[in-house]
């Protein structure tokens, strides 16, 4: 950090942290938001699962997910949960599943993102309950994919997804399973998400990161040509 000519973030809160904990100076940071790269739509029916992306361990918050779910006589009836990805499950996590009576309801696969991008747009929901991101990717990445997002009233998550997805309080096992069965019984706001998830993850492409990114090399060497 001290080494670096220039810094950087992928969101707003990434930097607030980067001066908070490192004291660096703010003239020495830019953001560029991450991107998607945004498909073409298709009318695809939807499956009766909640997906969860990737990993499921600390700060993902993976149990409070579980125990919201398994709370809602609605969602263990109608639903399921798929995981794509984070390794698997632990003996803890099984343990807790065969306590809970959710073994069958709770499934794991993994793959390239091909299959990935097929379980984002058969997926009823998209579920992430992270207690903390710099940026948090597979929000958009469900967005991208016409799938309806549930996910933590964080700040970096409300800095880019206002309007595009449901939020609860990740800490509060009755506000996520409240917030997730509002979602899947509400045709008319699930249509609302996805509607506006659309029109923003145009704002997110890999091609303007990568623009921007070309233009802060740019802007760096010319500063230490003149130095």
């Amino acid at each position: 950090i001290k080494k670096a000519s220039h810094i950087i973030c992928i969101s707003n809160e990434t930097k607030k942290d980067l001066i908070k904990y490192y004291k660096v100076d703010k003239k020495k940071i830019s953001i560029i938001y991450l991107g998607v790269d945004i498909k073409k739509r298709n009318t695809i029916k939807k499956k009766n699962y909640i997906l969860f992306v990737g990993s499921r361990t600390r700060y993902k918050n993976f149990i409070n997910f579980v125990k919201a779910f398994n709370s809602s006589k609605f969602l263990k009836e109608k639903y399921s949960i798929l995981c794509f990805g984070g390794g698997k499950f632990t003996f803890k996590e099984l343990t807790l599943f065969k306590k809970l009576g959710l073994l069958k309801k709770i499934k794991l696969t993994e793959g390239n993102d091909r299959k990935l991008e097929n379980s984002f747009k058969k997926a009823s929901l998209f579920v992430t309950t992270s207690t903390d991101e710099g940026f948090g990717l597979t929000p958009f990445e469900a967005m991208n994919f016409g799938c309806p997002v549930v996910c933590g009233n964080l700040r970096v998550f409300r800095e880019n997804l206002l309007n595009c997805c449901y939020f609860v309080d990740v800490k509060s096992i009755t506000q996520i399973k409240i917030g997730i069965e509002k979602v899947l019984k509400n045709t008319e706001l699930k249509k609302r998400l996805i509607k506006n998830s659309y029109k923003k993850i145009k704002q997110f492409t890999w091609n303007k990161v990568s623009l921007q990114t070309l233009f802060v090399y740019q802007k760096v060497m010319k500063l230490r040509k003149n130095l």
